[in-house]
């Protein structure tokens, strides 16, 4: 692939950003991440990834379409 237009999980649809640097992947449900500290509320999380990463599943972001009554579709 083209380095100049090589995707990552930035611009993917199941990616959902936590700060600029990092977000979780939405692709799957999330999994269990184990009982070791008893602070956390729920043991179950989605794989954090970073804004540069990438995988196999890529799937890019829709962009809007906008209609010709101006509504986004």
């Amino acid at each position: 692939m083209n380095d100049s237009i090589e995707m990552r999980c930035v611009q993917c649809q199941y990616f959902q950003a936590l700060d600029t640097l990092n977000g979780n992947c939405h692709r799957y449900p999330p999994v269990f991440a184990g009982d070791s500290s008893p602070r956390e509320t729920h043991h179950w999380r989605f794989p954090t990834v970073n804004v540069h990463s990438w995988c196999g599943e890529l799937l890019p972001q829709r962009t809007a379409q906008i209609s010709s009554s101006g509504a986004t579709i």
